[in-house]
């Protein structure tokens, strides 16, 4: 297909989509989009304020088509330390999964003062809830939801796939933890343990949310992407995660690439300079993850089409019993 630009939210970001709006509709959907040709696609941006928080809220592109086409969905938790949350992790990587077929969301929640646990993480599951919720209306197959996140965001997205069956969350948004699994987690340079403030009584050492210690065999698959060259959250995070996964047999995909600090995988306007001749961005993984979760989707009856009963992706799995 031919590579273009989108533009959401003041950022321009590349996507690789045949995908047109007439004048009108990018008013509507406030986008505008760089070119017009291809098949004819209406996006429709919703918003929503989260109930369970101080200061969270929802933003939503669907597809609104008049075929009755149901899509995957994606909800992406920006990163910023929990202290901001920063623009480029949000609405533009959106828009990319919006291009590639997605009802994609961004999840705002709470940073700063309004951070303290579990309030991050009952913002991610009312946003799966009210997703699940709404899978008709918004022409969702309610059982294709990922999550996603970056650095500070990676671990809100985590959490979200560790700690579904927590009983303070589930009574805290009156539902079950079934409702508010995500299908998939795709984690791109992620802080997977933080101490946050009011996990386990208060900040200390002891209180750090370790998401790659409270996996289990029901933990969703994940899609992880760091660097070897990230000074600020060390690649060990993510390993920590994946060996966690692979020693409860829980699926996973792993991208360590060499070079590149916090934030390069996500924005296509830095260059390395004389550290590598290879470009690092946000295409090095974009790609590689849709495809990923392509093979774990089923656009007619959901998660599951590819994965055989063990979860793994069936053509990509042999079994090997020579080695641990």
């Amino acid at each position: 297909m031919d590579a273009s630009k989108l533009i959401i939210g003041g950022a321009e970001h590349p996507v690789d989509v045949r995908l047109a709006l007439t004048e009108a509709e990018r008013r509507r959907a406030r986008v505008k989009i760089s070119y017009n040709f291809g098949e004819r696609c209406i996006m429709k941006k919703i918003d929503y304020i989260l109930q369970s928080v101080v200061n969270g809220r929802l933003t939503g592109f669907i597809h609104e088509n008049d075929n009755g086409e149901m899509h995957p969905a994606i909800i992406i938790c920006p990163g910023g330390g929990y202290k901001y949350l920063t623009p480029h992790e949000g609405e533009p990587v959106a828009a990319a999964f919006f291009a590639k077929g997605y009802n994609a969301f961004v999840c705002y929640y709470p940073i700063c003062q309004d951070a303290v646990y579990p309030a991050p993480q009952l913002a991610i599951f009312e946003a799966l809830a009210y997703v699940r919720d709404n899978a008709g209306k918004f022409h969702v197959i309610e059982n294709n939801i990922a999550v996603a996140g970056f650095s500070a965001g990676g671990h809100v997205a985590a959490s979200a796939g560790v700690l579904y069956k927590d009983r303070e969350i589930q009574a805290g948004l009156g539902v079950n933890g079934t409702h508010i699994r995500p299908d998939a987690m795709v984690l791109i340079y992620p802080c997977i343990g933080v101490d946050i403030e009011g996990y386990g009584g208060g900040i200390s050492k002891n209180n750090v949310l370790r998401c790659d210690e409270l996996v289990d065999g029901a933990t969703p698959p994940a899609f992880l992407v760091t660097s070897f060259g990230d000074t600020f959250v060390c690649c060990n995070q993510s390993l920590n995660m994946a060996r966690a996964l692979s020693d409860n047999n829980v699926p996973f995909e792993l991208h360590c690439f060499e070079p590149g600090d916090h934030g390069f995988l996500n924005n296509n306007n830095r260059t390395l300079g004389e550290s590598t001749t290879r470009y690092i961005g946000f295409d090095s993984w974009f790609s590689l993850c849709t495809d990923w979760l392509r093979d774990r989707w089923n656009p007619n009856v959901g998660f599951g089409k590819n994965v055989s009963a063990d979860g793994r992706i069936i053509e990509d799995y042999f079994e090997l019993s020579l080695m641990g």
